[in-house]
C-alpha cells in the first residue's frame, strides 16, 4: 500500500499528470427503485419507499486543456437497495395467501461512476461545477429484511401476527419469493449519474441523482432497479488545478 501510494504521489508530480487531483469523499444516500410491470413495462403499482444509505471512497479529478472540462472517475464502496412493500408475485399454499409484504433491501456494492464535469471558478477559492457520466456497479452481498402477513380465502379474514422474513441475499439472475427465503439481485448494475456541486478551496459539496438502467431486482409480476439522490462531501487531498484561460 505504501508502494503505490508513493508510485501515485511521483506521477502527480510528473509533467504530464500536474493536472490530476486526487481526494476522498462519502455520501449520505437516499435509496430507492424504479419499477415497472413485467408484462406491460408499465408502473406496476407496487410500494417503493426512500430508505437511508451511504457510500465512501476516493476520486481523481484531471483537467482536459483549459477549457473547465474535467474528468472524474470515482472508486466508491455504497450501499443500494430499497424499502419495498409487495403485494404480487408470492407462491401461495391452498387457502393460505400472502397478503402483503414489507422488507428493506440493503445491498452492498462496489461503484465506479465516471463524470464529465464542467467548472467554473467564481474567484480563487470558490468555484461550482456541473456534469454527468456512466457508472458500472458489482453487487457483492446484503440483506432482505422484514415481515409479511397471511390472508385465509375460506374465511375471508386477515390471519393474526406477522412472520419474520430475514434473508441473505444471493447474487443471482433468477426471481425473488422474500417469503420463501429468496432474495435474489443481479450481479451488475449499469446506469448514469447526474451532479452539480460547488468547492471552496479543497472542501466539495455535491448533490447527484443516479438512474439505473438494469433490472437489479424481480419477481414474477415487477422488474425493480435503482434510483438514488447521493449529498456528498469531499476533500481534495492533493493536486493543482489548471486555470481557465482568459
Amino acid at each position: 500500500m505504501k508502494k503505490l501510494l508513493i508510485c501515485i504521489l511521483c506521477l502527480a508530480s510528473l509533467q504530464g499528470f500536474s493536472q490530476l487531483r486526487l481526494g476522498v469523499q462519502g455520501s449520505f444516500s437516499s435509496l430507492n427503485y424504479w419499477q415497472n410491470d413485467r408484462y406491460t413495462g408499465l408502473t406496476a403499482g407496487e410500494n417503493t419507499w426512500a430508505m437511508n444509505g451511504w457510500q465512501a471512497g476516493v476520486f481523481a479529478e484531471y483537467d482536459l486543456g483549459y477549457s473547465g472540462l474535467e474528468i472524474q472517475p470515482a472508486l466508491m464502496y455504497a450501499s443500494t437497495g430499497a424499502h419495498l412493500g409487495q403485494s404480487k408475485g408470492f407462491a401461495n399454499s391452498g387457502n393460505f395467501v400472502i397478503g402483503f409484504s414489507d422488507t428493506k433491501l440493503k445491498v452492498n456494492t462496489i461503484r465506479l461512476p465516471v463524470n464529465l464535469l464542467y467548472s467554473f471558478r467564481i474567484d480563487s477559492k470558490w468555484k461550482v461545477f456541473a456534469g454527468v457520466g456512466p457508472y458500472i456497479a458489482k453487487n457483492l452481498s446484503g440483506t432482505e429484511k422484514g415481515f409479511y402477513t397471511g390472508y385465509d380465502n375460506s374465511s375471508n379474514v386477515y390471519v393474526p401476527g406477522t412472520f419474520p422474513i430475514n434473508n441473505k441475499i444471493h447474487i443471482s439472475g433468477d426471481n425473488s419469493y422474500a417469503t420463501l427465503g429468496k432474495s435474489n439481485v443481479a450481479s451488475l448494475d449499469a446506469g448514469m449519474d447526474a451532479l452539480i456541486g460547488l468547492q471552496y478551496k479543497k472542501l466539495q459539496i455535491s448533490a447527484s441523482w443516479v438512474r439505473g438502467f438494469s433490472r437489479e431486482y424481480h419477481t414474477d409480476y415487477v422488474n425493480m432497479g435503482n434510483m438514488n439522490w447521493n449529498f456528498t462531501l469531499g476533500y481534495v487531498l492533493f493536486g493543482h488545478e489548471r486555470k481557465p484561460r482568459l
